[in-house]
């Protein structure tokens, strides 16, 4: 049997290697802010409206936090990529050493 790696020919060669660095934002964070922040729009909105005869303040707040939290979630995602692009564009170039081989 063969002990070396299969490693392409420019990885067998120990050295400086060009890198893209930029801070990038996490995404749930994101997502997860925006469907909170639609949720407690519904429920403001549910509870700041005049109350309904058919149906109780929890389920009109429950049904308009499904919206709610779609749409924040949306926008959120929205703002998740404009956020992205502007990191992106300030990103910069620099060179990474190899440590060497940890196997070894």
């Amino acid at each position: 049997m063969d002990s070396t790696p299969n490693t392409p020919a420019s990885a067998a060669q120990p050295g400086p290697i060009e890198v893209t660095v930029h801070a990038s934002p996490r995404f749930w964070p994101f997502i997860c802010t925006g469907a909170a922040i639609g949720l407690i729009l519904a429920i403001i909105s549910a509870y700041a409206s005049a109350e309904s005869a058919d149906f109780t303040r929890g389920t009109i707040a429950a049904f308009l936090g499904t919206g709610f939290a779609a749409g924040g979630a949306f926008l959120a995602g929205i703002a998740y990529l404009i956020v992205d692009r502007v990191t992106r564009s300030r990103s910069r170039r620099a060179t990474a050493l190899p440590l060497g081989d940890s196997e070894a």
